[in-house]
C-alpha cells in the first residue's frame, strides 16, 4: 500500500532543527544581555568596577589635608572607619566585624580578601581606612543592596533564560512529537479493534512514514488473513451444520428400529444389546446437537438484539435455575438491586449462556451445598455471576476453560461435554462482552462471571 507522502523530513533534521532555534535564542539572549549590561554603564545606571577606585584618587588629597573629616567625600559604595591617634574607632559606617577586619589588615594580619584598602594618613594624624572591592555596582543604593553585584545577577538571568528556553524549545519538540505519532498510535489502535476500514494519514517524519507504510501493508495482509478466516469459517459451519442433518437421518431410523425390537419379544441379552444400542444412539445425538450448537452460536447474523425487560428476563431465568438446582437439593440465592428496566440484546442467547454457566456450576456442585446467584449492572452493563460451592476450577482449567470441547473430566460424560463456557463466551462476545473466571479465595468453588453490554 503506497503512502501519499507529503514533503518530509528525518527525525534527525527535525532534531537540528529546533536545536539550531535553541541556539540562535541562546546567543540572542546573550547579545541582549551584553548590549543592556553596557547600555547600563553608560547611562550610569551601573557603575564601572574601578569607579571606586578613580573617585577616591580624586578627594584623596582633601581627605589627607582636610582640618575636619568630611564623610560625604568618601566615594560610593566604598566604606571607611577613622581610627584617632591611639587606634581608637572615631568615625565609622562599617560593622564591628568590618572593623576587626580593617584592624587586622593595618597590623598586617589580613591575608587573603576580595576587598582593596586605602589608608590615608590625615593631617591631624588620624588614620582613615577606605574599604573599596574591584567590581560594578548598580549606581543606586537600593538597588545596589538588593543586587550587590550585576555580574553575577546577569548570569543568573542568562541560567534562567537557558533553563527556560530548554524547557519550551524541549515542549515544542515533544509536541511535534506526540502530533506526528498519533496516525500510527491511531493506526495500531483500530487495527487492534480489527477495524481495518481506515485510510493511512502520513506524518511530516521520513522515518515515521516508513513505519506507516509497513502498517498500511499489514493492514492489507490481515484483511486478507481475516476474510479467509471467515471464508473457512463459513465453510467450516456449513459443512458441520450438513454432516450432523445428513446423520440425523440414519440416526432416527436406527433410533426407531431399535424401539420397535425392544417392543418384541425377544431373549434378556438381545434386549441388552438393543439397550447399548439405544444409549449409544441417544449419546451420538447428543453430540450431533453440540456440533449443531457450535457451529451456530459463532454466527453472528443470527443474534437477534432487541429490547428486553431484565426484570422479566430475570424471574424467568429464576425459575429454570431452581429446577435445575432442585434436581441435588441445592440450595439456590440470588441477588440484585438497582437494575435497568429494559436491555438491549438477544434475550434468548444470554438465556442460554447464563443456563449453561448454571448447569456447569449445578454439575460440579455436592449434593445439598449451595450456589449464589448476583446480578448487577448499569444502562450500560449487565453482569450475571455465578458462585458455586463445588471444588473449583483446576490450573488447567483456569486457562482453558472457556476453550470448544474441552472438559476437566477424563470421560466425556458431562452433559455439555465441555461446551457450557465456550457457548457463554460467545454470546458475551457477541454482546461486545466477556466471561471472567476464578476461584473463590476460601478455595471451596469457582466464580463465572458473564458480563454483557446494551447493544442500542
Amino acid at each position: 500500500m503506497e503512502i501519499n507522502k507529503p514533503k518530509a523530513a528525518s527525525l534527525y533534521r527535525i532534531f537540528l532543527r529546533y536545536l539550531a532555534v535553541f541556539c540562535v535564542v541562546m546567543i540572542l539572549i546573550i547579545a541582549t544581555i551584553i548590549f543592556s549590561f553596557y547600555y547600563a554603564l553608560a547611562k550610569g545606571v551601573i557603575l564601572p568596577a574601578n569607579y571606586a577606585e578613580q573617585e577616591l584618587q580624586k578627594v584623596e588629597d582633601q581627605l589627607m589635608q582636610s582640618d575636619v573629616f568630611d564623610p560625604s567625600l568618601i566615594p560610593y559604595p566604598s566604606t571607611y572607619v577613622l581610627f584617632g591617634k591611639t587606634g581608637e574607632a572615631l568615625n565609622s559606617n562599617m560593622t564591628e566585624k568590618e572593623i576587626s577586619r580593617t584592624r587586622e589588615y593595618l597590623l598586617g594580619k589580613s591575608k587573603l580578601s576580595s576587598s582593596q584598602y586605602r589608608n590615608i594618613q590625615r593631617m591631624d594624624e588620624s588614620s582613615l581606612v577606605i574599604k573599596y572591592d574591584m567590581l560594578a555596582h548598580f549606581s543606586s543604593p537600593m538597588l545596589n543592596k538588593l543586587f550587590p553585584n550585576p555580574e553575577l545577577l546577569a548570569i543568573a538571568i542568562f541560567f534562567s533564560c537557558f533553563i527556560l528556553s530548554a524547557i519550551v524549545i524541549a515542549f515544542k519538540f515533544s509536541k511535534k512529537i506526540k502530533t506526528e505519532l498519533a496516525p500510527l498510535i491511531k493506526s495500531t489502535d483500530l487495527i487492534k479493534e480489527k477495524d481495518l476500514n481506515f485510510e493511512i494519514v502520513p506524518t511530516q517524519i521520513r522515518e515515521l512514514n516508513t513505519v506507516l507504510q509497513s502498517i498500511g501493508e499489514l493492514k492489507v495482509a490481515l484483511s486478507d488473513s481475516l476474510n479467509q478466516q471467515w471464508d473457512l469459517e463459513q465453510s467450516k459451519t456449513t459443512q458441520i451444520s450438513a454432516i450432523a442433518h445428513d446423520i440425523k437421518t440414519p440416526l432416527t431410523i436406527i433410533r426407531g428400529n431399535t424401539e420397535l425390537l425392544l417392543e418384541s419379544d425377544l431373549s434378556t441379552a438381545d434386549k441388552e444389546l438393543l439397550q447399548y444400542i439405544q444409549r449409544s444412539s441417544e449419546k451420538i445425538e447428543n453430540y450431533i446437537e453440540l456440533l449443531m450448537t457450535a457451529a451456530t452460536v459463532k454466527d453472528s447474523s443470527k443474534v437477534q438484539n432487541q429490547p428486553f425487560l431484565v426484570q422479566d428476563f430475570i424471574f424467568d431465568i429464576e425459575k429454570q435455575v431452581k429446577a435445575l438446582c432442585h434436581v441435588k437439593n441445592i440450595n439456590f440465592l440470588i441477588e440484585y438491586d438497582k437494575l435497568p428496566e429494559i436491555f438491549n440484546g438477544d434475550v434468548v442467547l444470554i438465556g442460554r449462556a447464563v443456563l449453561n454457566i448454571f448447569d456447569n456450576a449445578v454439575e460440579y456442585s455436592k449434593e445439598g451445598s449451595k450456589i449464589e446467584f448476583k446480578i448487577t449492572g448499569s444502562d450500560e452493563v449487565l453482569t450475571f455471576t455465578i458462585i458455586d460451592s463445588g471444588k473449583g476450577f483446576t490450573v488447567a482449567g483456569l486457562k482453558n476453560a472457556t476453550m470448544e470441547f474441552f472438559t476437566e473430566k477424563i470421560e466425556r460424560s458431562g452433559k455439555h461435554y465441555g461446551m457450557g463456557l465456550y457457548i457463554a463466551k460467545s454470546v458475551a462476545e457477541q454482546h461486545n462482552g466477556t466471561i471472567e473466571i476464578s476461584n473463590r479465595k476460601d478455595g471451596s468453588g469457582a466464580i463465572v462471571s458473564l458480563i454483557i453490554r446494551n447493544q442500542y
